[in-house]
């Protein structure tokens, strides 16, 4: 396996309007497994071109889509009104993931959402994954209650495990890791020092004894900006040596 990419790492491309399209076509070739893209960096107008376009470089590539929504799934006493239109857009343009943030239950949410809830995830051919957030709602405890509460209701929902935004709720990445290493799915690679992201073996998380604990079939994203091309095949090659071992 290799590494993957969420599109975080043009981020100052990004922020200067260049299209996550642009972005990736500079990669084109890159040992990469899959790409992640980010539902905020997307024109409303020109969305579904682009995303038709980066489904094409996917496809020459052989990496797979994953999409990252800008969004919350739980909100109180019902899910997010815009699952079942994301789950239809997603399968016509082959992404392969949707994550989400948690958001957060209330005990208003009935068996009757639950059960909305169930068949929209069983019915579509889209995994979709909840992440930690990086505020009250994704501490550790609350995390580890809401994720076996989607175990025992029998959702169909993975887990993306954010390396970095225990760091904003201070708690520790490494003990989080220990506590929810069987319910990850999905992992997002980042270091942090003083509440900044940083390259990896510049900040505070110890995450190369986390990557060689997972398992090989679970993808590892980089999600952090690097200013410029040579530096991104730097974080590759690095992430990818780890891989190989």
């Amino acid at each position: 396996m290799q590494v993957s990419i969420n599109t975080a790492v043009f981020l100052p491309q990004l922020e200067q309007h260049i299209s996550q399209l642009e972005c990736l076509q500079a990669i084109d070739g890159w040992p990469i497994e899959n790409i992640e893209v980010r539902g905020e960096f997307f024109s409303l107008e020109t969305k579904i071109q682009e995303l038709t376009n980066i489904k094409s470089l996917c496809q020459k590539n052989t990496w797979n889509l994953y999409y990252s929504v800008p969004e919350e799934l739980f909100l109180g006493d019902h899910f997010n009104p815009e699952l079942e239109q994301q789950l239809a857009l997603a399968e016509k343009l082959e992404i392969k993931n949707l994550k989400y943030s948690f958001g957060n239950f209330e005990l208003l949410f009935s068996d009757q959402e639950f059960d909305k809830l169930q068949t929209l995830l069983n019915n579509s051919p889209i995994t979709v994954t909840i992440e930690n957030q990086p505020n009250s709602k994704g501490e550790l405890a609350t995390m580890l209650k809401n994720l076996e509460l989607d175990q025992a209701e029998k959702l169909a929902l993975g887990y993306t495990f954010d390396a970095g935004n225990w760091y904003w709720i201070n708690e520790n990445p490494n003990e989080a890791f220990q506590k929810l290493h069987d319910k990850i799915n999905i992992f997002h690679l980042k270091d942090i020092k003083d509440h900044q992201m940083v390259l990896l073996g510049e900040g505070q998380t110890d995450w190369q004894p986390m990557i060689k604990a997972l398992s090989p079939n679970i993808p590892i994203f980089l999600e952090y900006g690097t200013t410029d091309l040579e530096e991104l095949q730097h974080e590759i090659k690095l992430v990818n040596h780890l891989l190989a071992k």
